[in-house]
């Protein structure tokens, strides 16, 4: 089994603070400047295994130490077979981005440390040491064996064989956080709480969708509903933009370097977003102790209602293929949780609460006739879902309390109904669409590392 544990790093003097940033943009650099020359290489039709990938690992590795920028370079291959992979499969996929925040232009503070180039412990006084290179150690007066030492804050569920640490610097918060991904994981205290393990047999089922993307019922009755309708709209604007540029072109013309930018940033878009949602519901159920989630399959749906529409937001838009794959990998390969995939077709052809198929459905709105039960339709779907795939029985389901913020349009009950601002996932009493500010973390804008490619670092 294996578990994700979350904590907050905080440098204990100004100079270590100084040698992390440097490291974070060192890291976020190397990945810029190689996936900017793989890229090249693909759009010119050339081998992107041609780009000479230690090249950087020497450029950088007197920031960084070697074993750094080596486990950078991995992890860039690993982004570009999986994008191969997915055009096998007949998706069309966007080759791996950049680790650049679009509002400020600015470089995405992060970085990757093998399992083996850290220390990690917990008690009284939590600590994390990793490496730096001889040229920082120098530049900032450490040993020759001295390690970067930052103090740890947080409770780590989780205790086994430790992963590849994760390291970011959280622009809205203003503070490092961590990722450590730990393998045949187990439970760090005894006296934890239930929700904190799936003994209890914990089970969620998920309805997915195009204009909701997903929604969630566990079987302790809490629920969450994810709405994605501006990102919809945005995606098919963009859409028609490209089509008007392609009516455009010459006779002679298939494509054009605008045309392929939009279709890149199109499709970065939607990938952000749904690896974004993925990971905020995969922490939120590891948090609620849940060990199976039954996902809904579209394939019988839209074989049966195929339109236009539903295609272009199904396959285009949501890439429901790619999310399916994604789920499973993030939900079973890092937190432990199965995932067993159902058919959805008719699963909102019947009251949840009454069994009864006397029901009407119009857009978000659920109603039985029988029961006068009124609800959201996709919640209802993800509890009708839940119902017929497990042990749990309608009678012994909790159901969620009522609050009175934070709720679906129309809903039988007041839900959680997260909304997506270009960063996260937020609560709908959050504002989302508010400017973000212009954090630098410097006076010269955040960026250390030389050697940046003009617009892509």
């Amino acid at each position: 089994m294996r578990r994700v544990n979350t904590f907050r790093v905080s440098p204990l003097r100004e100079r270590d603070e100084l040698i992390l940033y440097e490291v974070l943009d060192a890291s976020a650099a190397l990945w810029n400047e190689l996936t900017y020359h793989r890229r090249q290489a693909f759009f010119d039709g050339r081998d992107v295994w041609s780009v000479d990938a230690d090249e950087y690992r020497v450029k950088y590795k007197g920031v960084l130490g070697s074993a750094t920028a080596q486990q950078l370079i991995r992890r860039n291959g690993e982004a570009w077979r999986s994008f191969f992979a997915l055009l096998e499969d007949g998706e069309d996929p966007s080759p791996p981005g950049y680790w650049t925040d679009e509002d400020s232009g600015q470089r995405d503070l992060q970085t990757l440390v093998r399992n083996d180039q850290y220390t990690l412990e917990w008690g009284d006084r939590s600590r994390l040491e990793i490496p730096v290179g001889f040229d920082l150690k120098e530049k900032y007066g450490l040993g020759y064996h001295e390690r970067l030492r930052l103090e740890v804050r947080g409770d780590p569920r989780w205790r086994g064989e430790q992963g590849r640490l994760e390291l970011v610097y959280d622009q809205d918060a203003e503070a490092f956080r961590a990722r450590q991904p730990v393998s045949e994981a187990v439970l760090r205290r005894d006296d934890s709480l239930a929700t904190m393990s799936s003994d209890e047999g914990v089970v969620a089922a998920l309805d997915i969708g195009a204009n909701n993307l997903v929604a969630v019922t566990t079987s302790t009755g809490h629920q969450r509903l994810y709405h994605a309708r501006p990102q919809f709209h945005r995606f098919h604007r963009t859409t028609e933009r490209i089509a008007a540029l392609q009516q455009a072109l010459a006779r002679d013309e298939r494509s054009s370097r605008r045309i392929r930018r939009l279709y890149g940033e199109r499709t970065e878009r939607v990938y952000h977003l749904q690896d974004a949602l993925i990971r905020d519901l995969a922490e939120w159920l590891a948090g609620l102790g849940v060990g199976e989630v039954v996902a809904g399959d579209l394939s019988d749906v839209l074989r049966a209602h195929w339109s236009a529409t539903v295609n272009e937001k199904t396959h285009q838009f949501w890439s429901h293929g790619r999310f399916r794959r994604r789920l499973r990998e993030v939900l079973e390969g890092e937190y432990g949780i199965a995932v067993k995939e159902v058919g959805e077709y008719d699963s909102s052809s019947r009251c949840p609460d009454c069994g009864g198929e006397n029901v009407d459905r119009n857009g978000d709105l659920f109603t039985c006739h029988d029961c006068s039960f009124e609800g959201h339709s996709d919640l209802a779907a993800s509890e009708n879902l839940l119902l017929a795939n497990t042990d749990v029985n309608d009678g012994s389901m909790a159901r969620p309390a009522v609050s009175r913020e934070n709720t679906t349009e129309r809903g039988h009950r007041e839900v959680p109904r997260l909304e997506w601002d270009d960063h996260r996932w937020r609560r709908r009493d959050h504002q989302t669409n508010e400017d973000s500010a212009n954090r630098s973390t410097t006076g010269n804008g955040g960026k250390f590392a030389s050697g940046a490619i003009s617009g892509t670092a």
